[in-house]
């Protein structure tokens, strides 16, 4: 690690198994943690979708949202389509099965438990995550809102995405996110552009102009 990111980085050595609260909170508390990316999902060595997408990611709402004299934030990496489940996108990877069986389902209603728990948390919809690294360019990525527009990102694009989320000052937003040249509307009757394309030099900047859920994030009614 790069010696100015060291003094801010604590490893904790003990499994935090969802959707165990104490677990979570002991964690938090230990680690003196400021915010929390949640990137946990399903698995086929343990967890299911069930467990870790949806009530996961309540349990993680509550233990930062009870956290006194702070106000930590919660980013959460969701996935795109969780709002158009007559998608086939959605269809598809709801009907896997296994430990990963209703993750769609799970996602949208772990999605729902932070916006009615939390304030201060961006919920970050990845598109595909692809083979190999991204440019480092925030101009080659770009955001959205309205679950009309996916496409796909490298991880580490994802990994600088998540960690912009927890610099932009904006909070309480729902975006979703994609290369720019990848963009694809997840149903026939949408369009590209949409219109609500959030796009900056800086991967922070992508975020500032984003419409907070509480104001009325765009929506394409189902």
């Amino acid at each position: 690690l790069p010696a100015d990111l060291k003094p801010y980085v604590t490893h904790y050595e003990k499994p935090v198994a969802l959707p165990s609260q104490q677990a979570l909170a002991d964690a938090m508390t230990q680690t003196h943690a400021s915010a929390l990316i949640f990137c946990a999902s399903a698995s086929k060595l343990g967890g299911t979708s069930a467990m870790v997408d949806d009530e996961g990611v309540g349990v993680a709402a509550q233990v930062l949202a009870s956290v006194k004299n702070q106000d930590p934030r919660l980013v959460l990496l969701s996935a795109l389509a969780v709002d158009r489940p007559d998608s086939k996108s959605y269809q598809i990877t709801n009907t896997i099965g296994g430990n990963f069986n209703g993750i769609m389902d799970a996602k949208r209603n772990g999605e729902d438990k932070v916006r009615k728990i939390m304030k201060n948390y961006v919920i970050l919809r990845p598109g595909v995550l692809l083979s190999g690294k991204g440019s480092g360019d925030a101009s080659a990525l770009e955001l959205n809102q309205g679950d009309t527009i996916g496409g796909g990102l490298s991880r580490d694009e994802l990994a600088q995405l998540a960690v912009a989320a927890l610099q932009t000052s904006n909070k309480e937003i729902t975006v979703e996110a994609y290369r720019k040249k990848t963009a694809t509307k997840l149903q026939t009757e949408f369009q590209v552009p949409s219109g609500r394309e959030l796009t900056a030099g800086t991967f922070a900047g992508m975020f500032e102009k984003a419409i907070p859920d509480t104001a009325g994030m765009p929506y394409i009614p189902k």
